[in-house]
């Protein structure tokens, strides 16, 4: 099977979520999207997400009804920080011979320079990159396996005359990167929003 992994603090999660999802599975024929609420992020503080128990039932209720989505409780249930190596080394065990797919958008991609072991990350399964705005897929991090790589298609996503571009990376890896009409919704702005009533 092919699946792809979505991982956030779903702080909340919303349609603009949903609408990523549904574009990549289809772009790349998923079989199941699998979205996985983060337990204890290294990068934000905890007094600033809910508990996970409400985020995990937030994320159930917006996934009813949608075949093909799944709620997986992996990172919630773990101790100590969420760290996506670890998770993604956890879901090939359980799924030993299935194909699995890292969704994010291009403003989380460029901070993985400073994530726990991004290189091995990217090595151990296929990266899915979909465009968000301020972040031009031709400005690629600087990080191993992506020195080096040819920016021209990427530029061409950026200018919207393509609509994926695939890379390999490894023996048995590839980061593809989708252009879709970016989302109009954001979890800060639904945040901003709800704070002023």
């Amino acid at each position: 099977m092919r699946i792809g992994l979505l991982g956030g603090t779903f702080n909340p999660i919303h349609t603009g979520h949903l609408y990523i999802a549904e574009a990549v599975q289809e772009k790349l024929h998923l079989d199941r999207i699998l979205f996985i609420p983060s337990g204890n992020p290294p990068h934000k503080k905890e007094e600033e997400i809910p508990p996970a128990k409400h985020r995990l039932e937030m994320t159930r209720l917006a996934l009813l009804g949608r075949p093909g989505f799944e709620l997986c409780d992996i990172e919630v249930r773990r101790p100590g920080k969420s760290y996506s190596v670890e998770t993604v080394s956890e879901l090939q065990r359980r799924y030993p011979n299935d194909r699995l797919f890292f969704i994010i958008g291009t403003d989380a991609f460029f901070d993985l320079p400073a994530w726990r072991e991004p290189e091995r990350l990217l090595s151990l399964c296929d990266f899915v990159v979909v465009a968000r705005p301020g972040h031009p897929f031709s400005q690629l991090p600087n990080l191993g396996p992506l020195r080096g790589i040819d920016p021209a298609p990427l530029r061409e996503l950026d200018r919207r005359k393509e609509e994926m571009v695939t890379l390999p990376i490894a023996s048995r890896s590839a980061i593809h990167f989708i252009s879709i009409p970016p989302s109009p919704i954001s979890a800060s702005q639904i945040r901003k929003e709800l704070a002023a009533g």
